[in-house]
């Protein structure tokens, strides 16, 4: 199938996606179900998107999903949905089939493709967030295992999840602690499962914590290279995280505001037409803009051509983002319009949750070029 004609039908099926989604809001009798939402998302194949083909999956880019979490928001307006879509996409394809050894693959991979298994992230821990020097969980070796102690927290997906992949801190190594993920069954003995505060925000996206006393699992359980997971697993799993929500989210409600705006214009224009012209215009240059770079950011991931090229675009991805929100935010005060409330809510912490990244990433450059490793 041609890149055009693909993207078009993974559109189409964001957009139907989204069709269901609003169903299942307006039935408030299902509100309170996502299960079944999840459910018809396995049905029609969408969970497996970025599983490869050899396990059940459809093998699909980066560029090829990036695109259609941006139509799901932009056609339903729920960035929450696209979070949970989002790294469950994420989690099969950069975790367990990029790292996951041959048994892990073929027990895991084709579950999730079909939706009949959820696998949570648990990094953030409490009061650390996911900053490694703070992170406190352990995994001690013991007989033919480790045994796991600790807390994580705001697991997306958790409340559903059957296995959760922890990074736990098994060592020192050159001076910095060594991280090993860890693929933990739900039912495992000494983890618990706890419910998480409600965000008020990015629902139906759904998180909780778990709590780790004593809990032992086999060796066989290690997902990935011992004492490496930060960085064969964590840093890819972020980059492709912003690379999916901050290119592909947060554009497709941005998208969705701007569509907002100009209806409201054109069913009750304002006497400050040169100005909202300008606004508007402005808004979509910005957005334009940052299309393209998300765009060449997720081809970079699908061509390895390595993570600085790809940090560096997140970095510009950011910038216009912020800007091109400020501009629309500013669009509908001059024009005497409301702004969006729930959907404004949930792109400013989607975009709140890229802030310390994308500072880093500019940091890093602006190094690269201070210290005359790199033009400008």
């Amino acid at each position: 199938m041609a890149a055009s004609k693909r993207e078009s039908e993974r559109a189409r099926k964001a957009a139907e996606l989204a069709k269901r989604d609003a169903d299942v809001q307006a039935d408030g009798s299902r509100r309170s179900s996502p299960d079944r939402l999840w459910a018809f998302m396995g049905r029609k194949g969408l969970l497996g998107w970025s599983i490869p083909a050899a396990y059940g999956g459809e093998g699909a880019r980066y560029s090829d999903i990036r695109p259609a979490v941006e139509a799901l928001v932009r056609s339903g307006g729920r960035p929450g949905l696209a979070l949970s879509w989002a790294v469950h996409l994420i989690v099969g394809k950069t975790l367990i089939a990029d790292c996951g050894g041959r048994r892990q693959k073929k027990e895991i991979l084709p579950a999730m493709a079909s939706g009949n298994m959820t696998v949570s992230i648990a990094l953030s821990e409490p009061g650390a967030g996911s900053d490694p020097k703070r992170m406190r969980t352990t995994a001690a070796r013991k007989g033919s295992g480790y045994v796991l102690d600790g807390e994580k927290a705001w697991l997306t997906n958790g409340p559903a999840a059957d296995l959760f992949v922890v990074f736990a801190v098994t060592g020192q190594r050159g001076g910095r602690k060594g991280f090993t993920a860890f693929v933990v069954p739900r039912e495992s003995p000494g983890l618990s499962v706890q419910g998480a505060p409600p965000l008020g925000c990015l629902e139906p996206a759904a998180h909780c914590t778990i709590r780790l006393d004593r809990c032992f699992v086999p060796a066989t359980a290690v997902l990935g290279r011992k004492g490496r997971a930060w960085e064969d697993l964590s840093k890819p799993f972020r980059v492709v995280e912003d690379v999916l929500l901050s290119g592909g989210a947060v554009l497709g409600g941005l998208d969705r505001q701007l569509e907002r705006l100009i209806r409201q214009w054109r069913e009750c224009p304002g006497k400050t037409a040169v100005e909202a012209e300008e606004r508007i215009g402005e808004s979509a240059a910005l957005l334009e803009a940052a299309r393209l770079i998300a765009r060449d950011a997720a081809r970079a991931l699908d061509g390895r051509t390595g993570s600085a090229g790809v940090e560096r675009r997140l970095a510009s991805l950011h910038l216009l983002a912020t800007r091109c929100r400020e501009s629309l935010r500013g669009a509908f005060e001059t024009m005497g319009h409301e702004t969006p409330d729930d959907l404004g809510k949930d792109i400013d912490t989607l975009m709140a949750l890229g802030v310390p990244a994308s500072r880093a990433r500019r940091r890093n450059w602006g190094y690269a070029l201070l210290n005359g490793k790199e033009r400008s």
